[in-house]
């Protein structure tokens, strides 16, 4: 017998884990689909659905269930092209379980059975309580899957969750492209649904990453829908002013970037990198991997006073919420270091 279990599992508690050990006692195969795959980093779905897949994946595996497969199903336009792709993408199935009542209803109106799950504590576990206790600063811990908490340690998502409340949605990502392999570069930035990839590197050529070389990663990314632009004057190697007010910094790079700021070529170019956010999903790349090794950790300070989110991106399902230096201070429409 094949068993679908329907959710958003925004983030896979432990009433969805308990479903899926009591399904998993009578099912041949568990077919657990996970909607809204192409949503992330909003209010009601915060977390992507490869950080999610993870969750289940890593939850289950450590029970030794070993009988589930997963997929990703989109929101579609109409119920019924809704209805069409999740066919598509699980396949065939003889009864699903799901809280969704919109789901239950569709699949009600095209004959598929669906069965009540028994015992879940919906008041208890329940994503949109979690979440809501997350912006209330409540501990969540207990409620959730030991490996799910893990999941959610390793992309900062109890930060994540708080700033996309603060911000109203507003953010901005970062990532370094370092030694990666430029497919790994695409492939994380289709997972976090990067629309634009801003180039803050001052020449956009890697003598030793020559993959990351602009007219290479602008064709990659091109290929894949998702466009370039080469931002120089957010760029570092900027020398420091000799009578500097950023007397925080003793690192003469940031120093130098830290006095850059004020230059109206850079509040110029920052104005359009949040324009361009504001329109599509951006993420701003430079070299480091690590961002408080790179200029971009300043441009995010700025952002962040401006009431962005910020998300470093370091790896697959690894990300940082930044949190703004604090030596920063407000000055004339961006920032010193004192």
């Amino acid at each position: 017998m094949d068993i679908l279990f329907i959710g958003r599992f925004q983030p896979f508690h432990k009433g969805h884990f308990n479903t899926v050990l009591s399904i998993a006692k009578k099912a041949d195969t568990i077919k657990i689909a996970i909607g809204s795959k192409q949503v992330s980093f909003t209010k009601r779905n915060p977390f992507t659905f490869e950080e999610r897949k993870e969750m289940i994946e890593r939850s289950l595996k450590k029970e030794n269930i070993k009988n589930f497969l997963i997929f990703g199903v989109e929101d579609k336009k109409s119920n019924n092209e809704w209805f069409k792709n999740l066919i598509d993408t699980v396949g065939y199935f003889d009864s699903c379980y799901t809280k969704n009542k919109l789901v239950d209803d569709i699949l009600t109106k095209n004959k598929k059975e669906v069965k009540v799950i028994v015992g879940f504590q919906k008041n208890k576990f329940s994503g949109t309580r979690i979440r809501k206790l997350i912006t209330e600063n409540k501990k969540v811990e207990k409620l959730l899957p030991p490996e799910t908490w893990k999941v959610i340690k390793k992309t900062d998502g109890i930060e994540r969750i708080k700033n996309i409340h603060k911000t109203n949605e507003k953010r901005i990502f970062t990532i370094g492209h370092s030694t990666r392999d430029i497919t790994n570069f695409r492939d994380i930035m289709k997972e976090y649904g990067i629309e634009e990839v801003v180039d803050i590197r001052t020449i956009p050529k890697s003598r030793h990453n020559p993959q990351f070389n602009s007219d290479n990663l602008k064709a990659v990314l091109n290929e894949n829908g998702i466009e370039y632009k080469h931002f120089k004057d957010l760029g570092g190697l900027r020398k420091a002013d000799k009578n500097s007010i950023n007397t925080f910094w003793k690192n003469e790079s940031f120093n130098g970037f830290a006095d850059y700021m004020q230059s109206k070529e850079f509040k110029e170019e920052i104005t359009k990198l949040i324009e361009l956010s504001i329109k599509k999903r951006t993420a701003i790349m430079c070299a480091e991997i690590l961002p408080w090794n790179c200029h971009r950790s300043l441009i995010a300070d700025l952002l962040t006073a401006k009431r962005f989110s910020v998300t470093h991106i370091i790896n697959h399902n690894e990300t940082l919420e930044h949190k703004i230096n604090k030596h920063a201070e407000r000055y004339r429409g961006s920032l010193i270091y004192k």
